[in-house]
């Protein structure tokens, strides 16, 4: 059936392998809203990252970032929820991490900025300039942590399983914080509030318009969209999705980013 909803994923998903948003992505997402389909972005990326999609003005606005973390509206550039970690949960979760796991550096996200320690730059092979990025900069742990809230904790290994470092950072952490991933390529774990996810801002967007999940058509390819797909009617996957996707029931794979399955797929949906 035609959705009342289409909520995609970013990176992997509805971006080119380079990042940006072709032709036939934004001719699927216009046509949808034309058929009075308001489409949805639910990403990993922090809210000051959401360059390649905020000229999709005639989109709806509202986009969930930093994994349900916050909720923002593109066109007002307004924040319109936060679900945060205080800093002193931040502490205490680090300091368990460092005394439980090897090898480990970490990272904070408030949405509009990143700490790092040093570490994490040596670790993430320093492919971003500090000096040349105001909203990034670099600290000691204690200075990074002593004050503010954090849509998001950042844990990085210099090498190793991804889903093995998650499984560990979960278990370290139980139920005060969540864990995911969304790196095909590193061992980077995101940690959110507990509670949080891409499924559950989700869900309370539907509530708020009156959708109901089978409404719901949704795209995704890496862990933190798995809750996601599991929650919608419609699920997606990406055919270069993480093997955890790709095992959910009652989903349709579709073909790659670099080929515009998304777009290729929302044109089929409201044909």
């Amino acid at each position: 059936m035609r959705p009342k909803l289409i909520v995609s994923d970013l990176d992997g998903t509805f971006l080119s392998p380079d990042g940006s948003v072709s032709s036939r992505n934004l001719a699927a997402v216009a046509a949808a809203e034309r058929a009075g389909i308001p489409v949805v972005f639910a990403t990993g990326r922090p809210i000051r990252l959401l360059g390649p999609v905020r000229g999709l003005r005639q989109t709806q606005a509202t986009v969930i970032a930093s994994n349900g973390a916050m909720t923002y509206d593109l066109g007002r550039e307004k924040v319109l929820s936060v679900s945060p970690i205080p800093c002193s949960l931040a502490a205490e979760a680090f300091a368990d991490l460092r005394a439980q796991v090897e090898d480990v550096a970490f990272g904070v996200d408030t949405g509009h900025r990143a700490g790092y320690e040093l570490a994490y730059l040596s670790y993430d092979g320093n492919t971003f300039n500090i000096r040349d990025d105001p909203q990034r900069y670099v600290g000691e742990l204690t200075e990074l942590v002593a004050a503010g809230e954090f849509v998001k904790l950042l844990v990085l290994r210099e090498n190793g399983d991804v889903d093995e470092l998650t499984e560990h950072v979960r278990t370290v952490l139980g139920n005060r914080l969540a864990a995911t991933h969304s790196s095909p390529d590193r061992p980077l774990v995101e940690v959110s509030a507990a509670g949080v996810s891409k499924a559950a801002t989700l869900a309370a967007l539907c509530e708020r318009l009156g959708i109901a999940p089978d409404e719901v058509a949704a795209f995704g390819d890496m862990p933190n969209d798995l809750e996601m797909l599991a929650w919608v009617g419609m699920p997606y996957v990406m055919a270069h999705a993480h093997p955890d996707l790709l095992a959910l029931t009652d989903t349709v794979v579709i073909g790659s980013n670099a080929d515009s399955a998304v777009g290729a797929t929302i044109e089929a949906l409201i044909s």
